[in-house]
């Protein structure tokens, strides 16, 4: 189980590797984020660093809201450098932080364990979009991988589910098994509802199993890794459906 210390080493990690881009990748096309180039990743990571460190330095009593700032991201070369900024400033606020100590996030109230975790995601997928640009991607590492699954089952899936249209009626109380081969603890049941998501932790039987390593199941559910990719046993439509519903870029 991945704690504090895990996603703040986790994001100095992937962020010193994104702030490493040599300056002649940075006109590259992201396939992983359509539209995108290089420049235009890192430039969104450091805004999403600010943001997330302007919501912790206002407390968790402000009502201000927030949103990713982009417009002073210097062009060319320099961008790095500005993005380098961005990720050492998250780091230190992080670092002044409790993790339970309360804080306010995008939805609410919340405890700056949240941010801990979430800008280790965060970091995480957009380090494999930007390597994945010009060459084979470092797998995200398994313990990370699978503290991911449970993020984006416990974050992302009742947000979207619930804010419409969700999944098909006919899809509540079908379930979508997880299983990641390279590690023992990284096997999750979701069971679906029209708007929401349970999670067990665990082997089970379910209408869909899909079976790959840790990495490979994250990215998946990030739409970055095809499920063509994956062993698919069973319906496979079901997990098709939930991919759909919970369309993250």
């Amino acid at each position: 189980m991945m704690g504090p210390n895990d996603w703040i080493a986790a994001l100095e990690r992937d962020g010193a590797a994104v702030a490493a881009t040599p300056a002649e990748r940075l006109g590259e096309d992201v396939p992983s984020c359509p539209g995108w180039t290089m420049r235009d990743l890192i430039v969104h990571l450091g805004a999403v660093h600010r943001w997330a460190a302007t919501f912790l330095v206002t407390g968790p009593d402000s009502t201000e809201r927030f949103a990713p700032i982009e417009d002073d991201a210097p062009h060319g070369p320099a961008v790095t450098d500005w993005y380098r900024d961005r990720l050492t400033g998250l780091l230190d606020e992080l670092r002044r932080h409790d993790p339970d100590e309360p804080a306010r996030y995008f939805a609410g109230r919340t405890t700056a364990r949240f941010w801990m975790r979430r800008q280790a995601h965060e970091t995480a997928v957009h380090r494999w979009d930007g390597e994945n640009a010009s060459a084979a991607a470092h797998p995200v590492d398994s313990l990370l991988a699978t503290d991911g699954v449970a993020e984006w089952a416990e974050v992302f899936a009742p947000r979207f589910l619930s804010r419409g249209p969700g999944l098909p009626a006919e899809l509540a109380g079908r379930t979508v098994h997880l299983h990641g081969t390279d590690r023992d603890d990284a096997e999750w049941t979701f069971t679906l509802a029209q708007d929401s998501l349970a999670l067990a932790h665990g082997h089970a039987k379910a209408d869909v199993a899909v079976r790959g390593d840790a990495s490979d199941l994250y990215l998946a559910l990030w739409r970055r890794v095809p499920l063509g990719a994956l062993d698919i046993h069973g319906d496979r439509a079901v997990a098709e459906a939930l991919l759909d519903a919970v369309r993250i870029t």
